[in-house]
This record gives C-alpha cells, structure tokens and sequence, in this order.
C-alpha cells in the first residue's frame, strides 16, 4: 500500500513539471508577433528533454525558432535555428502523423527564408493537413490549422473552398 501511495504522489509530482498544451498553444500563436511570449514559451520549456513527449520536444524545437527569430547575434540566431529545427524533426520521427507537430513545422517553414533551407516539407505538410483537419476532435486546434492554411498563401482556391465548408 505504501509502494502504490508513493508511486501516485511521485506521478504528480512528475506531471507537473510538464507544461500545459494549451499554454504552450497560446504562447506558440503569441510568439510570432511578440518576443515577450517567446521567452515565456521557452521558459515553460526549458525542463523538456529530447525523451520527452513528441509534442512537447516539437514545441521546444519551435521556442529554439522564436528564440532565433528576436535574436540579435547572427551565430545565436543560427545556433538557436539549428537547435529548433533539429528537435522539431526528431519529435516528427518519433510520431509522423500527429497533425499538431505538422501545423508546428508547417507554419514555421512557411514563415522561414528561404535561405536557410529549411521548406523541403511544405508540401507534404500541406497535404498531410489538408487531408486530416477535418478529423480533429479538438476544435481549438482545427480552427486555429484552418485559419493558418487560409491565410498562408500556399493553398489553392479549391483547397481554401474545402476548408470553408
């Protein structure tokens, strides 16, 4: 009885430490324009480890992304890039078809320069969301990917008409 008591108290002591995906969502959506938000994502991620949950490391992977977006030092910005990029593929390895990480790496691809390289999945990210939004049970995340695919330009006006429907 004492083992089962410490191995609940120690669970939640564990599941704290994880940050909420709804804080994460809404700070991931306020980095873009503000670095405020930026810094408090990163913070909110700054225990999560490559082992950690895939969503987890693909949103710390986009914190490294926003870290070098406000950076001002070209190596930082280079260094942090690298690092956001190189978690975002290894959370998207682990777990390929979570339509989450695919709006993550998609929205930032669509957002990069493109000398830096880093667009070779748009496409297939695209698709992969195109084809899948429509089942999400998580309304918050589906308005939020549909609204993203609108506004970015990079779908047809037949794929827009789908996604109006």
């Amino acid at each position: 009885m004492k083992l089962l008591l410490l191995f609940l108290v120690m669970g939640n002591w564990i599941h704290k430490d994880a940050p909420e995906l709804s804080t994460l969502r809404k700070l991931y959506y306020r980095a873009a324009v503000e670095s405020a938000a930026s810094v408090s994502l990163s913070k909110e991620l700054k225990s999560v480890q490559l082992d950690a949950e895939p969503i987890l490391v693909c949103y710390k992977g986009a914190a490294y992304m926003m870290e070098a977006k406000y950076a001002f030092n070209p190596i930082s910005k280079l260094s942090r890039f690298s690092k956001g990029k190189n978690a975002i593929e290894h959370a998207i390895a682990r777990e390929p078809s979570n339509m989450e990480m695919r709006f993550i790496r998609f929205s930032i691809q669509t957002n990069l320069p493109g000398f830096l390289g880093y667009h070779t999945n748009i496409s297939s990210d695209k698709q992969k969301l195109l084809a899948g939004v429509g089942n999400l049970k998580d309304k918050t995340l589906k308005d939020n990917i549909t609204a993203y695919l609108i506004a970015s330009k990079k779908c047809t006006s037949e794929e827009i008409k789908k996604l109006q429907q």
